[in-house]
This record gives C-alpha cells, sequence and structure tokens, in this order.
C-alpha cells in the first residue's frame, strides 16, 4: 500500500507541486489570518486581506526595483567594450608577466565567427527543427509555469478558509492510542520550523538589503542585482557570501580597474555583511533554531533542489 501511494504521487508530481507550494503559504500566513479573524472579521475577509497586503507590497517591490534592475543591465551591457578592452590592456598583460604563460587576447569578432563555424558544423536542418520544437515545448512550460504561479495562491485561499477543520480531519485520522504523542511531536515540528523558516526568509531578505545599499553605496553600478543575488543564496551557508563577494569583486575590477580602494570597500561592505549576519541577525531572528551544523544544512538544501528544483530546496530542511 505504502509503495503503491508513492508510486501514485511520483506520477502525479507535477500536479501536486501547486497544492504543496499553497499549502506552505498557508502555513505561513495562517497566524495572521487567525489574529485577524480573532477580533471579528469573517475569516474569508481576513484572507483576503492579508492577500490583498501581500500583493501590494509585492506591486510596490516590482515598482520600485525592476526599473533600478533594468538600469543596471543597461549599464552592464553599455561597459561590455570597455571591459574586454581592460581585460585585453591589463588584466591578461598582468596575468602573463606574473604566471609567465603565452599571451592572450580576446577578440569579439573572432569569437562570434567560431561560434557561428561551430553551429553551421555541428548542427544540421534537422537539428534546427529539433531546437524549434524544444523552444516551443520551452514556451508551452512557460505557459503551464505560469498557470501554476496563479493557481498557487488560490489553492492557498482555501486552504486557509478550511485551515481549522482540515487540521481535525487530519488529527481524526490518528489511531487515539498514539494521539498524544503524535500531537506533542507535530507541535514541536511546528515551533521550532515555523520559527526558522520565518526567520530564515527574514535573514535572506534583511541581508540582500545590506550587501545591496553598501555596494550602491561604495558607488558599484550593479551593486543591487549583486546584493540580491547574494541575499537569495544566503538559504544555503555561506553561499551568498561567496556568490556576493566574487561577482562584487569581478564587477569591481570592470568598473573601476584594478584600483585597491574600491576592492577593500567591497571586503568591508560584506565583512560588515557576515558580522551583522553572524553576531545579529542569526541570534536574534534563527539561534539554534533547528539544531543541524552547516555541513547536513548545505547537504539538505542541495539533495532537495537535485529532486524537486526550487520547492524541494523549501521543503528540505523541514523534512
Amino acid at each position: 500500500g505504502i509503495a503503491l501511494i508513492l508510486w501514485v504521487l511520483y506520477l502525479l508530481k507535477p500536479v501536486l507541486i501547486p497544492f504543496v507550494g499553497a499549502f506552505f503559504i498557508a502555513y505561513l500566513f495562517s497566524p495572521v489570518v487567525d489574529k485577524i479573524h480573532s477580533i471579528g472579521i469573517p475569516r474569508w475577509i481576513a484572507i483576503s486581506l492579508v492577500f490583498i497586503g501581500i500583493g501590494v507590497i509585492m506591486t510596490l517591490a516590482i515598482w520600485y526595483v525592476v526599473p533600478l534592475i533594468w538600469a543596471q543591465l543597461m549599464y552592464a551591457k553599455s561597459q561590455i567594450p570597455e571591459n574586454i578592452h581592460w581585460i585585453n590592456d591589463t588584466f591578461l598583460p598582468w596575468l602573463s608577466s606574473t604566471f609567465n604563460v603565452v599571451p592572450l587576447e580576446i577578440d569579439p569578432e573572432q569569437m562570434s565567427a567560431a561560434v557561428m563555424d561551430y553551429i553551421h558544423t555541428n548542427y544540421s536542418t534537422d537539428s534546427i527543427q529539433t531546437v524549434a520544437v524544444k523552444v516551443a515545448q520551452s514556451g508551452l512550460n512557460v505557459i503551464q509555469l505560469g498557470g501554476t504561479f496563479i493557481l498557487i495562491p488560490i489553492i492557498a485561499f482555501y486552504f486557509l478558509l478550511d485551515w481549522k477543520r482540515m487540521l481535525d480531519s487530519l488529527r481524526r485520522l490518528i489511531p487515539p492510542k498514539y494521539e498524544h504523542s503524535t500531537l506533542q511531536i507535530v507541535s514541536e515540528c511546528h515551533s521550532v520550523l515555523g520559527a526558522f523558516v520565518k526567520g530564515q526568509f527574514l535573514v535572506m531578505f534583511l541581508l540582500g538589503m545590506i550587501y545591496a545599499v553598501g555596494l550602491q553605496l561604495i558607488g558599484l553600478e550593479v551593486g543591487l542585482i549583486i546584493g540580491m543575488v547574494a541575499g537569495l543564496a544566503s538559504i544555503i551557508p555561506y553561499l551568498g557570501f561567496a556568490v556576493g563577494i566574487i561577482a562584487a569583486v569581478v564587477a569591481s575590477l570592470f568598473q573601476f580597474g584594478l584600483e585597491w580602494t574600491h576592492l577593500v570597500l567591497v571586503f568591508v561592505v560584506f565583512g560588515i555583511g557576515q558580522i551583522i549576519e553572524g553576531y545579529v541577525l542569526q541570534p536574534f531572528l534563527l539561534g539554534d533554531k533547528i539544531g543541524l551544523s552547516p555541513v547536513a544544512v548545505v547537504f539538505a538544501v542541495l539533495a532537495g533542489a537535485q529532486l524537486a528544483g526550487f520547492l524541494g530546496m523549501l521543503i528540505a530542511l523541514p523534512f
């Protein structure tokens, strides 16, 4: 019976993803809905108010952040010729003289010609048709993904509407002999994992803000993008720091050249971020909520991503 259930769940994995995502959202926001409902507001209105608040916050964030990201992407695109010039005239000669290697030079036209030759040599008309079919399938997958994102909040709304009744139904499935011990374990898991997940998302957001503001203050044009990516990547311990500092150093070299002042300032920004994370954010927002070593956390998140993508990353630590 267990094997049959697992096999059916595996077959239904594409269908179950929006339901798991909706359940996760309902789990996160059910305390807020309960508080609003406790003051006498009907539950469906309380859920609607929470969803409207989330929508307003996301709209304001997108309205403010998207133009900044677009401007920084345009800046990065305009800097490509200058960056290639700096690599050819400064970095590669330094690399050649320091490590005694054969001098190199990047030629964009030669690179484009090599790519086109490779395409003509290795891809026939049938291959192009195959690529076109794959692109069309990717478009259908994008449409399906968009439908999933629309479906998740709708399912989450109904989960929140029937939250208590659903929990009571699950509780009645437990044999009376094991009900007390099972509810005690579930309660402990709820308190630990709820605090950890909420704290982790808050740490990611605040750390991304610290990195983005710090890099913008030292004059790095693409600091906002790097800070946001580093904050999101901090869901895995030390990955956000590693990704952010490498990207910031490369961006600083492209923008300012081999100028030690800005390189030192980049390290100062990420050093301050690590100090704030280690001595303020982690102790006050997370503490030792989950009781796992950093090695176990890294393995769990990477294994979850391999097995079930982004959703797997979210449920790996609770699992």
